[in-house]
């Protein structure tokens, strides 16, 4: 049953949050950027100035989540999270550093993306209620087949995006742009998982401190998850700096790592985080094992470190088995099958997820190659009446369209990204079709 102690969608009708949403829209943490590639974890751009604060009442379905307003609210949720996540700069602080330090972690601001985060929460996640069934009855053994019966039917289909990023006209920019989008979960893995840690419930409680132990690489800083991740960024000369790729984060890729964040802060949803831990553990060996013959044929053996995803094919081959025999069967067992529904709605909403960041991907992919290959390039006239004057470098932060738009020039040049981190110059009279729900930068 919803709480009446806090109503945020209340608050939010009567306007009594609109002085904490215009505090927010003047945040210097989610101010602008002129940069492609941020230089500072504490620097989040995140475009609310065009947005009311009615904007929350509304709920993101699966049908509008490729929209600015999406991936505005989106970021902001991701946000609010990740700011129980503590990051610090690999030197001493600079001085704008140390300042942009304490503008991220201030109290203040801290307190008022929590305020928000309850709406936000809903917005951005009810569709999950409204498109998963759980309905029964379920048992254990029922439980037990339809795991194995998922698990089946995903390990006997090739990975799609390892087909699509082969078969694209510039593979090795198809991979990087994917590897992009898993960025906002693996530059911190984990520390959804610690969310879940705190606290006394008996022996699954050291049985999931046991996968936890795996994942921040068992006390040694080299085999942690997220520095393998950063030994791959890096061989593959992309910056391993913390968010340094948030303008290119897509919405479905933040709603997925921001799932994660949900399920465990929000206690009575322990069990439905346990059925998403399984799933995400039991899927993992299948691709990685297939992703990193990929990057290898791509980049060549010795042009890539594929020891990040190397590692989760076996350590998430013991996972997957830890989280069905030591999580999920002696927890139904303890407190009965009641809870079952609850798993399964976690294993359900890791699939839907998953389909959804995968369908953005090929979309936004999509849209690069047409643009890497001159397919969205046109010659066009424009009545430069109609034309916005721009001053050199200025920078149109990449951004969700809402409506297929076009980039057109009348003098001068343009550069135009869509995640390629490889902008196409545009000269005058060129011209770029954006389509709807695609994200891209000028």
């Amino acid at each position: 049953m919803p709480s009446t102690l806090l109503d945020t969608q209340r608050l939010i009708s009567t306007g009594a949050l609109a002085p904490l949403w215009e505090g927010l829209q003047a945040a210097r943490p989610y101010g602008p950027s002129n940069q492609w590639v941020l230089d500072s974890p504490y620097l989040r751009p995140t475009a609310l100035a065009g947005l009311s604060l009615g904007s929350l009442e509304e709920p993101v379905r699966a049908g509008t989540l490729f929209t600015h307003r999406s991936l505005s609210l989106n970021r902001l949720l991701f946000n609010a999270y990740e700011q129980n996540n503590l990051y610090l700069p690999v030197a001493a602080f600079t001085e704008a550093e140390h300042r942009a330090f304490h503008d991220f972690y201030d109290p203040s601001f801290m307190a008022a993306n929590a305020m928000l985060r309850p709406a936000l929460e809903r917005t951005c996640f009810e569709f999950l209620s409204e498109d998963i069934s759980v309905d029964g009855p379920w048992t254990l053994s029922h439980l037990e087949e339809y795991c194995q019966e998922l698990l089946t039917r995903y390990e006997a289909a090739p990975s799609e995006v390892c087909r699509r990023v082969e078969a694209s006209a510039a593979p090795d920019l198809a991979a990087k742009l994917f590897i992009l989008q898993v960025a906002p979960d693996f530059l911190s893995e984990a520390s959804q998982m610690a969310r879940a840690l705190p606290g006394n419930f008996g022996p699954a409680h050291s049985e999931l401190m046991k996968i936890f132990i795996d994942e921040f690489g068992y006390g040694v800083h080299p085999h942690k998850h997220s520095t393998l991740f950063e030994k791959l960024l890096e061989s593959l000369g992309l910056s391993s700096g913390v968010h340094a790729y948030y303008h290119w984060y897509l919405p479905s890729s933040l709603l997925m790592t921001s799932y994660f964040h949900w399920v465990t802060s929000h206690k009575p949803r322990w069990f439905e985080y346990v059925g998403a831990l399984w799933w995400i553990e039991a899927v993992v060996p299948h691709f990685n094992r297939q992703f990193s013959k990929s990057l290898k044929k791509v980049f060549g053996r010795e042009g890539v470190d594929t020891l990040y995803f190397d590692e989760h094919v076996g350590i998430d081959l013991h996972h997957r088995r830890m989280a069905l025999d030591k999580l999920i069967r002696p927890l139904v067992q303890r407190y009965g099958e009641a809870i079952i529904p609850e798993m399964v709605r976690g294993i359900e909403a890791s699939r839907l997820l998953g389909d959804l960041a995968e369908r953005d991907y090929f979309e936004q992919l999509d849209f690069c190659e047409a643009l890497h290959t001159g397919r969205a390039v046109r010659a066009t006239a424009v009545d430069a009446s109609l034309a916005t004057p721009r001053a050199a470098g200025f920078f149109l932060e990449p951004d969700v369209r809402d409506e297929e738009s076009l980039i057109a020039v009348t003098a001068g040049t343009v550069e135009v990204d869509a995640g390629y981190l490889k902008p196409r110059v545009l000269r005058a009279g060129e011209a770029v079709v954006v389509p709807a729900g695609r994200m891209v930068g000028a």
